[in-house]
């Protein structure tokens, strides 16, 4: 089964679109564009994303910024936005969110439609006890995007600072930009997992 997007040629696309469709039509129209940093956590988009999302638009991680934008726009098109944020951390998400937006990372797979939730988990590059430590409430290094969909036990996301595949071209390695990411059930992401947040 593939996870359709939505599209820009879809004339249908915003119509009596809810939230979560909107959400994640506006993170797949990001991943269209193919923005990719030029420089460390640099690039007109990219630094568009470190102010728009709260920062300081200086460079740094961006990836929590990325999410906060998008939900900063959503919330400029008149969506109901119940954003953590804005934060420059990941996993602060998953810390500052209310405990009735959060949703424990084995109960993901409950869920009507998720698309729209935010993702957290802990740095692949850290030992998976790092995990434990974001659920104490123990700020620790993470990463975050936004779910579009979900095929079987395969999550697909979007986020940014991403170093997954961008647009049709891909990107260089070791280099952050706004891309696909999946995570699959019992893989080393998912063992990072903090947990989700419902944002919208």
């Amino acid at each position: 089964m593939h996870v359709q997007r939505l599209g820009s040629a879809d004339p249908t696309r915003y119509r009596l679109a809810g939230p979560e469709v909107a959400l994640v039509s506006l993170v797949e129209s990001y991943l269209e564009q193919d923005i990719v940093e030029q420089g460390s956590n640099k690039g007109p988009m990219v630094e568009f994303f470190l102010r728009d999302g709260g920062g300081s638009g200086k460079p740094a991680p961006w990836c929590a910024l990325f999410v906060s934008s998008c939900l900063r726009t959503l919330s400029r098109c008149g969506f109901a936005v119940r954003n953590p944020g804005p934060t420059g951390r990941a996993v602060a998400f998953w810390q500052k969110a209310e405990p009735d937006q959060q949703i424990a990372r084995d109960d993901i797979f409950k869920e009507k439609d998720p698309r729209g939730l935010v993702f957290v988990r802990t740095r692949l590059s850290k030992d998976v006890g790092q995990r434990l430590r974001a659920l104490e409430g123990i700020k620790t290094q993470g990463h975050t995007g936004i779910v579009t969909g979900i095929e079987g036990t395969t999550i697909h996301c979007i986020a940014g600072n991403s170093s997954g595949r961008s647009g049709s071209g891909g990107h260089a390695t070791r280099t952050g930009a706004v891309a696909d990411e999946v995570i699959e059930k019992d893989s080393p992401q998912w063992d990072r997992v903090v947990g989700f947040v419902r944002v919208v």
